[in-house]
């Protein structure tokens, strides 16, 4: 008997109970799939950051907000969307 035929042969003899285990530890197996490649294709555009560059990125907003250089993210949002024709 193949792997495949045993697999089909247990789940038939399981109880419905264990059979909606099984299918629920599948979707979080593929849940957590999905979630790794969107981290995957995330990294392929945004390389990580040392906690170090997080905090001079924060630093550098800090300063430009205390000097005026920053806009509303509404007013932006606005303007992309007149932009783009959204």
């Amino acid at each position: 008997m193949s792997t495949l035929q045993n697999t089909i042969s247990m789940m038939q003899a399981l109880p419905e109970a264990d059979l909606i285990k099984i299918q629920n530890f599948t979707k979080k197996l593929s849940k957590r799939r999905e979630l790794e490649a969107a981290d995957e294709a995330v990294g392929r555009f945004l390389p990580p950051k040392s906690r170090e560059d997080i905090y001079k990125d924060l630093e550098n907003s800090r300063q430009q907000v205390a000097e005026g250089k920053y806009q509303e993210a509404g007013k932006f949002l606005a303007e992309l969307r007149a932009e783009y024709g959204i």
